[in-house]
């Protein structure tokens, strides 16, 4: 017969697994779309200016297409691929 202390433990800690990868799953999915609408503003129209800016006269710091410029200039080597400082 299973005891129904330990099978209470055992169901809570599967409801925390599960609502942790449900977090995470969600979390995921939220920054991959995040991504995508950044992606599709900065393709449709570069010469575009960032909304609200027109209104307050000033410019963005942070421009659509800037996350490409800064892939662009990043470091390649193998210590910078991982992380890692020994080499």
């Amino acid at each position: 017969m299973i005891d129904p202390t330990s099978f209470g433990t055992a169901l809570t800690a599967l409801a925390v697994v599960a609502a942790m990868v449900i977090a995470f799953g969600l979390a995921v999915l939220s920054d991959m779309a995040m991504r995508r609408r950044e992606d599709r503003a900065a393709t449709a129209d570069p010469s575009a200016e960032p909304r609200g800016s027109a209104d307050r006269g000033e410019a963005s710091a942070e421009q659509p297409g800037r996350t490409r410029e800064l892939v662009a200039s990043a470091p390649t080597g193998d210590p910078a691929a991982n992380g890692s400082s020994s080499g």
